[in-house]
């Protein structure tokens, strides 16, 4: 069974968590295709080609990172679940965490991805540019998808002033992530025209 077809069925995972994560690797998985073509490209011709096979390098980690991140999801969920079903309280404030963690993850990973891709459009010829932006699209849509995600667990914080400060973290930090996108697009756009 597809990951589509496991996130259509009747379980509780994948859900929404594991679709972001997976929106997230697909986004990389877009910007780690341009570094292959780029660093085939240029490795023979001149240092950029040198810069990219490294660069290449760094994002197949982070994919690799990206696609761990869709089990780490469902895992997380899924051992919370329990431990709240079993009124284990400990276990469930480390499972939480474990929500919370996965989650805050795929914002910093999405902002390193951000990074390769202003790195990428300096030497990705225009042809290249619709990938880098789609996979801007889809960093945002993985950001956006995390906060709503965040947001709708940190409800269940019965301390109201903890709660509130992660509610103001993450609120700052998506402020940030949508500045970062905006730069992006404006970059790759006027490489476009």
């Amino acid at each position: 069974m597809d990951f589509v077809d496991r996130i259509a069925s009747n379980t509780p995972v994948p859900a929404g968590g594991a679709a972001v994560a997976n929106c997230f690797c697909m986004a990389v998985a877009l910007v780690y295709k341009v570094a292959i073509f780029e660093a085939a490209r240029n490795v023979q011709t001149s240092s950029v080609g040198v810069n990219l096979v490294e660069l290449r390098k760094e994002l197949e980690i982070l994919l690799r990172d990206a696609e761990k991140l869709v089990d780490e999801d469902s895992e997380a969920y899924l051992n919370f679940s329990r431990s709240r079903r079993e009124g284990d309280t400990v276990q469930m404030k480390q499972h939480f965490n474990a929500i919370i963690e996965v989650s805050m993850k795929i914002m910093e990973k999405s902002d390193v991805a951000y990074e390769w891709i202003r790195q990428l459009h300096q030497f990705a010829p225009h042809r290249m540019n619709t990938h880098l932006l789609v996979a801007s699209e889809l960093l945002m849509g993985a950001i956006n998808g995390t906060v709503h995600i965040v947001r709708d667990n940190l409800e269940s914080i019965e301390v109201f002033e903890k709660r509130d400060n992660y509610l103001n973290r993450i609120s700052e930090l998506h402020e940030s992530y949508i500045q970062r996108h905006r730069e992006i697009m404006e970059i790759i756009s006027n490489k476009s025209e």
